[in-house]
């Protein structure tokens, strides 16, 4: 058990070295101006959030202010993508690189967060649809009822002012 234990922690530091090696080359052939990948932004709101969390690039798996592992466009952590139930994980699959894959792609790790939000949104009772997801990705399941969401919150109507009423 124990052995089995190390074995995937060393899958998931090897995986999250290899992402993150991945999105440095993939960000130096963006500057260069080299294959860029065009994300089709379907709603404001994640547009906004997946600029508040990582310029909306892809750039790997680091530790977020709340000592939390996250990776991809959102910096989603394996909590959540737990939570939305583990999209795209094949039988037998780690969980955590199935996490991985997923938060490196823009189209599920959107999806998972969207869901997310969709199981806890009246938890947020009173509270924009932008503002509900925000909060709620930010913050886990009772992202709404804690102040410790707000700052994301207010960082993610900077950069979309009007983004209040879109999820």
């Amino acid at each position: 058990m124990m052995v089995n234990m190390v074995i995937i922690k060393i899958i998931f530091i090897t995986l999250c070295v290899i992402s993150t090696a991945l999105a440095a080359t993939e960000s130096k052939q963006t500057k260069a101006g080299e294959d860029s990948h065009q994300i089709e932004f379907k709603n404001e709101c994640i547009k906004a959030m997946c600029i508040a969390d990582s310029g909306c690039v892809q750039t790997g798996c680091s530790i977020d202010i709340h000592g939390r592992q996250g990776c991809g466009y959102f910096r989603m952590n394996v909590w959540q993508f737990k939570q939305c139930y583990q999209p795209g994980r094949e039988i037998g699959e780690d969980s955590e690189v199935a996490w991985v894959r997923c938060a490196e792609d823009y189209d599920c790790a959107s999806n998972c967060i969207k869901q997310v939000a969709s199981r806890f949104r009246l938890k947020c009772y009173g509270k924009t649809p932008c503002e509900l997801l925000a909060r709620l990705h930010d913050g886990g399941a009772n992202g709404c009822r804690t102040g410790t969401t707000l700052t994301y919150w207010s960082h993610v109507k900077e950069i979309c002012p009007n983004c209040h009423n879109y999820l």
